[in-house]
């Protein structure tokens, strides 16, 4: 299977693209979250790769059920010079919610997993292991995951991004739900990690249309962010937290 996308960071690399698990995707994990309409069982694949953009394939019985493409803009014309050397490190967490897998009308059981391409050329594939859903073992939990309304759930985050100091930086945060779910963006203070701040009070940091971060690093002296990706709609909310790492360009 190819990707039509191709990254525009490919040769300019530091250490050149890579793609790898950061672990190996293990068990559905069952979320603490009672509310009816939200997620109650989740897939994760999270990848380390470099650039930060790949495509993601989700498959039940080997067949694709969701695909979704990742792309950095400041990786290409205007933020991206291409002559300068970017690090490109990310840590990306996929998500999928394996109650809307789950037909009601098929209680045969059915395999599911992930499989990440690279943006580069040649083209790096990794896949999953096939995890197995029993659909009849789960009768006792009620799950409205299908229905037609849903509680948010962040499909896709930056966990964490590493980056030469200078540049653009993009973070990533994307979330289903029905009605779409409002996407907002919290600091969290470095010493404390109970106090958050808003994003609006960081002028060097915007909150693009897609619920997506953009950051200029050339304004800000800070070694680290963290930042917490809020996602709400009137049947629940979401978050997960992710971390910007800054290096010196020695």
């Amino acid at each position: 299977m190819s990707c039509a996308y191709a990254s525009k960071s490919c040769e300019t690399l530091a250490n050149g693209p890579t793609l790898q698990f950061v672990d190996e995707p293990g068990n559905v994990v069952e979320t603490q979250n009672s509310k009816p309409l939200s997620c109650q069982r989740i897939f994760e694949c999270n990848v380390l790769t470099s650039p930060p953009e790949a495509t993601v394939y989700w498959y039940k019985n080997n067949k694709i059920v969701h695909a979704t493409v990742t792309r950095d803009l400041t990786l290409s014309s205007p933020y991206h010079d291409n002559t300068g050397v970017v690090l490109g490190v990310s840590e990306l967490r996929h998500r999928i919610c394996v109650d809307s897998l789950i037909d009601g009308n098929d209680p045969q059981p059915f395999d599911i997993k992930c499989r990440i391409q690279s943006s580069c050329d040649p083209r790096q594939v990794i896949e999953s292991k096939s995890i197995v859903i029993k659909p009849q073992m789960l009768r006792t939990k009620k799950s409205f995951a299908n229905h037609f309304y849903r509680a948010p759930l962040i499909s896709l985050i930056s966990s964490s991004r590493m980056e030469i100091a200078g540049k653009f930086v993009q973070l990533y945060c994307n979330a289903i739900g029905n009605p779409k779910p409002e996407i907002s963006w919290q600091i969290i203070d470095n010493e404390n990690e109970n106090l958050v701040y808003d994003i609006e009070n960081y002028p060097f940091i915007w909150t693009l249309s897609n619920g997506n971060l953009l950051i200029d690093t050339t304004k800000t002296q800070e070694a680290s962010i963290t930042l917490q990706c809020i996602a709400q709609n009137k049947f629940g909310i979401d978050n997960a937290t992710s971390s910007l790492i800054l290096l010196n360009d020695e």
